[in-house]
């Protein structure tokens, strides 16, 4: 007996699913085969769709396919700041700068005295805020805590339980479509068979909401937050903390008066080489 006559839209029907990336519908490619969404289910199996479509998205090339045009129009304005994160390496552009950055530059001289002198009153203003800090640790009680940092311990964020209910979900859809042949290939299913299918029916439509509200809650990371760990420091822990840059900051000080005294004595030195030159010349023009 000669086999059933393939049917001329089922290749149609897969080309059209394939140009979707999958993405049409059952009802949609039965409506534009003439036939019932059972028998476009059977031909997924059956065609292999779903290879086909992973064979198709494996040779195609990253971002946009030859002659698309997806972009014109679009895209992200000059000097946009969507990559930027903590601003270490934002670039800065002078018109951008407010009115008191750009007083702030302006006010920049290479006036060796003066950018020392500028410097020696923020290390002042520094040790003397320092100071206050301290002062105010000290007088707290040692039961009131500050928040020093806090420590986040980050695991895989594993999608296992998912992955089986996509696999588990698959197997029934394929279970389902091997019943709908055999009973289309049969002029009476029995109640038997249609007992089945219905049962196939209602787990498949369960399972795939249960699937579909776990796609949502996944959030795609990698990693995921499993605990925070909150690390307080008491009064005095804070005020050492305080101590030991207040010692550094009072040595900057000390340092930079050094220099400033240095910078004096070469200045006057300097003065002095330039007067004896101009009596030594003098001298000998005489």
């Amino acid at each position: 007996m000669a086999g059933r006559k393939r049917n001329p839209n089922r290749d149609e029907a897969k080309q059209k699913w394939l140009e979707s990336d999958g993405k049409a519908t059952n009802a949609e490619l039965a409506e534009l085969a003439e036939v019932p969404e059972s028998r476009i289910r059977k031909w997924k199996c059956e065609d292999k769709w779903k290879e086909a479509l992973e064979e198709q998205r494996a040779t195609r090339k990253p971002g946009g396919q030859p002659g698309n045009r997806n972009a014109k129009g679009h895209g992200a304005p000059k000097r946009n700041t969507n990559a930027v994160t903590h601003g270490a390496y934002k670039t800065v552009f002078f018109d951008e700068l407010s009115e008191d950055e750009r007083r702030l530059i302006e006010q920049i001289d290479l006036d060796v005295q003066a950018n020392m002198l500028r410097e020696l009153q923020t290390l002042v203003v520094k040790e003397n805020d320092l100071k206050k800090r301290i002062a105010q640790l000290e007088e707290e009680s040692e039961s009131n805590l500050h928040v020093d940092r806090v420590v986040d311990m980050m695991v895989p964020n594993s999608n296992e339980k998912l992955a089986k209910q996509q696999d588990k979900l698959q197997e029934l859809t394929v279970q389902r479509d091997e019943l709908v042949w055999e009973m289309e290939s049969v002029d009476n299913p029995t109640k038997q068979q249609q007992k089945k299918l219905d049962k196939l029916e209602r787990d498949i439509e369960e399972l795939r909401d249960t699937v579909s509200d776990a796609e949502q809650e996944d959030t795609g990371e990698a990693m995921k937050l499993s605990m925070q760990t909150v690390i307080k420091a008491s009064p005095f822990d804070r005020a050492l903390k305080l101590r030991t840059e207040l010692d550094k900051t009072h040595g900057r000080i000390i340092r930079l008066l050094d220099s400033v005294k240095a910078y004096e004595l070469e200045s006057r030195r300097l003065e002095l080489e330039e007067r004896k030159y101009r009596l030594a010349k003098h001298s000998i023009t005489m």
